[in-house]
């Protein structure tokens, strides 16, 4: 669905307008676009390797804002490291031990590098903002959402603009808000979205059942040896 699609849809479901002397569209891409920033910061849906250096003998480092959130981040041995919070993380680098912190735009490693270090990370970059007509959010640039997001990007501003217009039949935008982001979390499109991206991840291996530990030996036959009493 590319930019004017969307606008169109919630300028004719809204009723807004788009006249010289009070023209809303402006309001409907900067809604669109803020969709796409909150869809990508609560389901990261299209997560990125990025390469970090580290200053060395720096306890906390400060990022680019281009990136909008860190989904796992390797230390310099390519060991995945264990997330904590802020204060946890101050007192494993003061005892050296391992982990990362990451609070927009703020970057804790542990243990602290004593060398400029690239460590490797995951996460989701900022987007660049939708602005022609024809631009569409499945564009790695434009934000990397597949087609069957994108009505999630319209509900987020049809509910932004049914507050605006104050538009009765959806309770002031309050119905395209629980379409959106659920009445309780567990509906709506951020928890569909989120549904789809956890069946297209790569399942854990599944462990197979040792059964020599369980039952003792097998023969070549595969009958159990039993021990004798």
């Amino acid at each position: 669905m590319n930019f004017v699609t969307m606008q169109n849809r919630v300028k004719y479901t809204l009723g807004m307008e788009e006249n010289v002397w009070n023209n809303e569209v402006q309001l409907i891409k900067d809604w669109l676009n803020e969709g796409i920033v909150q869809i990508l910061t609560r389901t990261r849906p299209y997560t990125r390797q990025i390469q970090l250096q580290l200053s060395g003998g720096i306890a906390i480092h400060d990022m680019s804002n281009a990136i909008l959130a860190l989904v796992d981040v390797q230390g310099p041995n390519g060991d995945f490291l264990k997330r904590y919070t802020r204060e946890d993380i101050t007192k494993r680098q003061d005892s050296g031990a391992s982990g990362f912190a990451y609070e927009e735009p703020l970057l804790w490693v542990s243990p602290i590098p004593d060398v400029d270090t690239f460590i490797t990370a995951f996460g989701i970059f900022r987007p660049t903002a939708l602005n022609a007509d024809t631009d569409d959010p499945s564009a790695a640039s434009l934000g990397g959402l597949n087609p069957e997001f994108h009505p999630a990007i319209v509900m987020y501003a049809l509910w932004k603009g049914g507050e605006y217009v104050q538009h009765e039949g959806s309770g002031q935008g309050q119905a395209y808000r629980i379409q959106y982001e659920g009445q309780d979390g567990s509906e709506g499109e951020i928890a569909r979205i989120k549904r789809v991206l956890s069946k297209r991840v790569t399942p854990a291996y599944a462990r197979r059942r040792n059964l020599e530990s369980n039952v003792g030996s097998l023969s070549d036959s595969g009958s159990y040896i039993g021990v004798n009493g």
